[in-house]
């Protein structure tokens, strides 16, 4: 301690060069615990990532669309047809009755823009199951009535499925897509 007039001071130079290796403890302590939390955090973030991509890879059953870079270059094929189809003012109605477990009954009727049944057309569906591929199939609907068709279906799985219908006759096409549960 230094005494100035009359008054004993502490040597802060003492008691600095003392508690510096505290601190400086303290500080490597505080150090360590970040460097170990964002270890710890990077860590969990590649577990997951690793996971993810593992549970993908595994998941994955391959290309949902057959021919997926040839359907992209005819978009503006498809956009035409899309507009063709429109300019004809055809409406289509889908129904399904289910009769058993995975089987029913796939109605089709088919109209003009003036509401007259169209009854000269083929009509065909494709079922496509939008969760598992292998499992499509093609089926062609009967004309039961004044255009209307019909056609039994025996589904290989319950669930969804995805009906594409397309209409054609000798002028025109009519296309149309139904999501049908299947119990």
């Amino acid at each position: 301690m230094n005494a100035h007039r009359g008054i004993t001071m502490p040597d802060h130079g003492r008691m600095a060069a003392q508690a510096r290796p505290a601190t400086s403890r303290q500080e490597q302590r505080s150090r360590r615990i970040a460097l170990t939390a964002l270890a710890a955090f990077a860590a969990i973030v590649f577990l997951v990532n690793g996971f993810m991509i593992m549970t993908a890879v595994q998941t994955f059953t391959g290309m949902a669309v057959e021919g997926a870079y040839e359907r992209g270059l005819t978009y503006n094929q498809t956009l035409e047809e899309a507009r063709a189809q429109a300019k004809l003012g055809w409406t289509g109605e889908v129904e399904f009755v289910q009769a058993e477990p995975a089987a029913g009954k796939l109605s089709f009727r088919l109209q003009d823009s003036a509401g007259q049944p169209i009854s000269g057309a083929q009509v065909e569906a494709v079922m496509f199951r939008p969760t598992q591929q292998g499992s499509d199939f093609r089926v062609f609907l009967t004309r039961v009535g004044s255009g209307l068709y019909q056609v039994d279906l025996d589904f290989p799985a319950a669930g969804l499925w995805d009906a594409y219908l397309a209409a054609r006759t000798d002028d025109a096409s009519y296309q149309r897509r139904e999501r049908l549960l299947v119990q």
